[in-house]
């Protein structure tokens, strides 16, 4: 399998091919790289609920009791252990790198690259 970035074929990790940095065969931020099965779409919206619930109980600025923090420590590390565990997973088959940011359409499949600055900034680096 080959990706394309900036109109050059890239050998994927796949190949065996041996790369000292994961970030520069990184494909542009919208670039499909799979598809996602059934489970990991449903899997996938769990987290993300997850996620944005805990996104707004941080933007309330809640006071917590020594026994709520607890128990609401607990929970963000039950989230982040399900999350690590489910990327990774797709990470693996998908034989791309854990770090790098993909993401999964939740209601069409497809599994593609999320926003990242390091595209940005390689073309910038390009045009000087």
């Amino acid at each position: 399998m080959l990706n394309r970035i900036k109109n050059k074929l890239i050998p994927a990790q796949e190949t065996g091919e041996e790369v000292d940095n994961i970030y520069a065969i990184l494909p542009p931020p919208g670039t499909i790289i799979g598809e996602a099965t059934e489970e990991e779409m449903e899997k996938a919206a769990e987290l993300e609920i997850r996620h944005m619930a805990f996104m707004r109980l941080q933007e309330m600025n809640i006071q917590f009791d020594g026994a709520s923090y607890k128990e609401l420590l607990k929970e963000f590390q039950d989230f982040e252990t399900d999350s690590s565990k489910f990327w990774r997973g797709v990470s693996s088959r998908l034989s791309v790198p854990y770090e790098w940011p993909i993401r999964i359409d939740h209601a069409n499949s497809p599994i593609y690259i999320g926003e990242h600055d390091l595209y940005e900034e390689e073309e910038e680096e390009n045009e000087d």
